[in-house]
């Protein structure tokens, strides 16, 4: 399986959501334990945070500048040795950030783009710092949190909760956009960005671009991650995009997740 991920991103996902249905529960437990596992590494940067912006000299867990000598030593204490998890690093901090990804699972965006939504939340959940906070919704005639921001639970428990996912029917993106913006609430961070997956169309519920607007209001810009679809489909999302206050790009397939993310995030996300 890591070598099909690694070869052919987007055949290795499918497979990885079919067997994450399988009818054997071992099985489906172990696929979804797999896809966290391989998923979120092989979507992670390696490597110290670049200056920039509001960013600064800390000290950092992951391999900086210079070894924090300090902050090393300070693990002897009530210890004898140290181990490798115990070296603290010098390095660039950035700020912040809380993000809430909304994930349209309506039955018009079945399959390929859910499978879209779970390697996405796995390139958001492999650059998580301790700053951060992640916050997953999905949505259709419903919505489910599958993550709050301020859940303390691993960030691979998602990418289970998502392949696990099932579409619903119709499609109410103003209640998912809503939902989004309520985790924002108790954010801890000064950047707060909502990206929405979705292919823009609703049937169901109030106008998605006004809900849009309300991100704003919470300091907050939505951005939208276009799915597939036709003209009408576009021209939906790139509304949405602008009442939000946020960017626009194009997600065809899940290996499009990262630069996508990056697109409207930032390279430094």
């Amino acid at each position: 399986m890591e070598e099909t991920l690694a070869g052919d991103l987007d055949e290795g996902v499918s497979l990885l959501r079919d067997l994450a249905r399988a009818t054997d529960p071992a099985l489906r437990s172990r696929a979804r334990q797999l896809a966290a596992s391989l998923l979120i590494p092989a979507t992670r940067t390696p490597g110290p945070s670049r200056p920039g912006g509001s960013a600064r000299i800390g000290t950092l867990r992951k391999h900086g500048v210079d070894l924090d000598i300090d902050a090393t030593l300070e693990r002897l204490v009530d210890r004898n040795t140290l181990t490798e998890d115990d070296l603290r690093w010098r390095g660039w901090l950035r700020p912040g950030r809380s993000v809430v990804v909304v994930v349209d699972a309506s039955g018009s965006v079945t399959g390929r783009p859910l499978e879209t939504a779970v390697v996405t939340a796995a390139a958001l959940a492999g650059r998580l710092d301790t700053a951060d906070e992640l916050a997953v919704v999905a949505f259709w005639s419903k919505v489910l949190v599958l993550r709050h921001l301020g859940e303390v639970s691993p960030p691979a428990t998602v990418i289970e909760r998502l392949l696990a996912l099932r579409s619903g029917d119709t499609t109410d993106l103003a209640g998912g956009i809503t939902a989004g913006l309520a985790e924002l609430a108790s954010a801890r961070t000064a950047r707060k960005d909502v990206i929405v997956i979705t292919d823009g169309i609703a049937n169901e519920g109030g106008d998605p671009a006004v809900a849009a607007e309300s991100a704003r209001s919470c300091g907050a810009r939505l951005h939208v991650l276009a799915l597939p679809g036709d003209d009408e489909s576009a021209s939906a999302c790139e509304k949405l995009a602008e009442a939000g206050g946020g960017l626009l790009a194009r997600l065809e397939r899940p290996g499009q997740a990262v630069s996508a993310v990056a697109a409207v995030l930032g390279d430094g996300w």
